[in-house]
């Protein structure tokens, strides 16, 4: 199918869109592959299945992207932009500049809650395939990277923080975060019983712990 003069080709090897027409067909796969990977994960969902629920052909679909793994990749580089700007929208200056670290890592934790309940279904799929997909695995550590550099950067500017290494230490509660959201979030089953803000107080007593130097070493 000969493209219009109005796309221009991408690195998956198809056009994005430029008129409004084809962004609107865009944007339609692009919702159905969200609503077909929340409702049935990533193996099960097929190109066919995927151009049904959007309403165009599969042919219109291949137009865009190459296959289901380029429409994945679209999704989550989408939702990586996504959350870096709720994440700049949700804290003001007044937050960044209170280094009350109980206050800022709550609000963040609740963040990150929020964003992991929309869609579920949605989340587990990114979890899982941005660790088995190259171009995934790489905007992962990217966000990962987002991450620690706030971590990194609060902890620097806290007063009371005892750690004797920042950086260690901010990559280590990283690393507690995105475990947290990966266990706890993409698996609720196997924790029926604990609620978003029982968990969130505790991961904030944990960190604060850490952080700073309230953590009791073991009795002998």
């Amino acid at each position: 199918m000969p493209k219009s003069s109005n796309d221009r080709d991408t690195a998956e090897g198809r056009a994005q869109p430029q008129q409004t027409r084809s962004q609107e067909t865009w944007n339609a796969i692009l919702e159905a592959a969200a609503t077909l990977f929340d409702a049935k994960g990533y193996e099960p969902t097929t190109t066919h299945q995927i151009a049904a629920q959007a309403g165009v052909s599969v042919g219109a679909l291949y137009r865009y992207f190459d296959g289901k793994e380029a429409v994945l990749k679209e999704l989550y580089r989408r939702e990586s932009s996504s959350l870096r700007e709720r994440a700049l929208a949700e804290f003001s200056i007044a937050d960044l500049v209170s280094r009350d670290l109980p206050a800022l890592l709550r609000k963040t934790l609740a963040l990150a809650f929020r964003v992991y309940r929309e869609r579920p279904g949605l989340r587990r799929v990114f979890g899982e395939q941005s660790r088995k997909i190259p171009e995934l695995v790489e905007l992962r550590r990217a966000l990962g990277g987002d991450v620690y550099r706030a971590v990194h950067q609060i902890f620097a500017a806290v007063p009371g923080i005892r750690l004797p290494d920042i950086e260690v230490g901010a990559y280590l509660a990283t690393v507690f975060l995105e475990a947290l959201m990966d266990d706890f979030l993409l698996h609720p089953l196997e924790h029926p019983d604990f609620g978003d803000e029982r968990v969130i107080e505790a991961a904030t007593d944990f960190i604060l712990r850490y952080a700073l130097g309230r953590i009791e070493p073991p009795t002998p």
